[in-house]
């Protein structure tokens, strides 16, 4: 019987699909450009969802967030939905985690048998080993983590007792400076923990599944400080083509957006304001910074797989759970809005053979077909239930089917991505969103009233549709409570 493979899925927070190397040179991620040369380079990955409690629960369960139950960014998964990891480790695999999560008042089985899960991006105010939830300095943000993490502790132990001992706050756009020593920052402890797991933990007799998943990139944009800030000059950062006023051709609640990332000038909305060309560069400096820290701790653990002979034997996978505008239409960070920024997402897939050559694949998959990857190389059945496409296809066959398009969904929205169009339906609503990104990949001009388009929006409309009604779907959540009435 052929051996099976280990399993090592890493994971970012809020990583945009143009934010690695390979993609995109203005980023200095060494370590992952070297992993791509060896893995399936997926082009067009999407996440489910650009939230991350939604997204997530549809990588461990291997549902959508509408079939999961989790549907928005502050609705927890069912305690009855089973994560493929339990799958993992009921077939014989040691299953473990280090990092985010995001299992928000989850009451299930996780699925691992070993876990240091660590959801915080950024210490709480006041930092204490006997900390509650309500304590956490944020005590409106019921996503912060129900337990006082590791980290935490960590920073307790080394003699800190308050957040602005390692940041200092630049602006009141989200952008910070981070001044202590590298092994304080969160992304940096979590990559020191998964070596720690490899090193000391890691089973030798039993195939093991481990999810890495750092905190970062994701918001407060933090990287400023950090000794690979060095290596970008913020004032050669690219601006992005598009603008504030390009919100004004898409549906209402988009401009909600401005009212935290860039301005709307009072009395007369048909003139938004974004940020500004400084505070794009200062936060995708902080940005890249945190991303190449990142890479860095992604280059330490694999090569101590090479040096414990592992390498080889496991199947790696790299993605986000999804993206960021970080300055596209003059806004940044996410919510439900299913733009390309916010929805597309890198994604590579190394294989668990020694020398495998590595390609290009432009087929569209989606983060929500993870769990049949997973479950699929481990040679377990994939539940009825879950998505039952499965990514290994694209490395064990010759020829591999191309799928044309990918779905994904935020709230009520829902979305489908062909070769060229792009179609949101907004349950409810006359309005829309359409775009040719063929001729507009930014999503600056929105087609959904243009005359010379209307057959090709019915006709993935109803694709769309079709594939609303194979999930069984119906909508059960509440319009965005600040768009118009019809």
């Amino acid at each position: 019987m052929k051996k099976r493979p280990n399993i090592l899925l890493i994971m970012t927070d809020e990583q945009r699909f143009d934010a690695v190397g390979y993609r995109n040179p203005e980023v200095h991620t060494p370590n992952l450009d070297r992993l791509a040369q060896e893995s399936v380079r997926f082009t067009n990955a999407y996440a489910t969802n650009p939230s991350c409690i939604p997204a997530r629960a549809a990588i461990f369960t291997g549902r959508y967030p509408s079939q999961c139950g989790a549907p928005t960014y502050m609705t927890p998964l069912p305690k009855n939905e089973v994560t493929f990891m339990s799958l993992l480790r009921a077939g014989g695999y040691h299953t473990a985690v280090v990092g985010k999560q995001h299992f928000w008042r989850y009451e299930g089985d996780k699925g691992y048998d070993w876990a240091d899960i660590i959801d915080e991006h950024f210490p709480p105010e006041v930092i204490s080993k006997e900390l509650d939830e309500s304590e956490f300095g944020l005590p409106q943000n019921l996503t912060v983590s129900d337990r006082v993490s590791s980290y935490v502790e960590f920073l307790a132990d080394s003699g800190f007792t308050r957040g602005d001992q390692l940041y200092r706050r630049l602006s009141d756009k989200g952008i910070y400076e981070f001044f202590a020593d590298e092994r304080y920052y969160v992304d940096s402890y979590v990559g020191d923990r998964g070596l720690q797991w490899l090193r000391q933990d890691c089973p030798k007799n039993t195939p093991w599944f481990l999810t890495l998943s750092f905190p970062g990139p994701h918001m407060p944009f933090d990287g400023i400080g950090l000794p690979d800030a060095a290596q970008y000059r913020g004032e050669e950062l690219a601006l992005p083509d598009s603008s504030a006023a390009d919100l004004l051709g898409k549906p209402p609640h988009y401009l909600d957006i401005l009212k935290k990332f860039g301005q709307v000038k009072l009395g007369d909305p048909r003139r938004p304001g974004g940020l500004t060309p400084q505070e794009i560069r200062s936060m995708k400096l902080a940005y890249y910074a945190d991303i190449t820290l990142i890479d860095r701790k992604i280059g330490a653990v694999l090569e101590l797989l090479k040096e414990k002979g592992l390498y080889d034997d496991t199947l790696i996978l790299f993605t986000s759970d999804h993206g960021d505008f970080m300055g596209d239409f003059g806004v940044a960070t996410k919510a439900q809005y299913l733009a390309e920024a916010l929805v597309r997402i890198p994604f590579l897939l190394k294989p668990p053979v020694a020398g495998y050559p590595g390609r290009t694949e432009a087929s569209f998959v989606s983060s929500v077909e993870i769990a049949a990857t997973c479950l699929t190389a481990a040679g377990l059945a994939v539940p009825a239930n879950m998505q039952q496409r499965s990514l290994t296809d694209f490395y064990t066959h010759p020829r591999p089917e191309r799928w044309s398009e990918v779905y994904f969904e935020a709230r009520d929205l829902r979305g489908l991505r062909g070769e060229r169009y792009k179609l949101v339906y907004y349950a409810g609503r006359q309005y829309g969103e359409f775009y040719d990104l063929q001729a507009d990949p930014g999503e600056r001009y929105n087609l959904w009233e243009a005359p010379q388009v209307q057959a090709e929006k019915r006709r993935l409309l109803d694709r769309l549709l079709d594939r609303m009604i194979s999930l069984g779907e119906y909508v059960q959540t509440e319009w965005h409570p600040t768009a118009p009435p019809i």
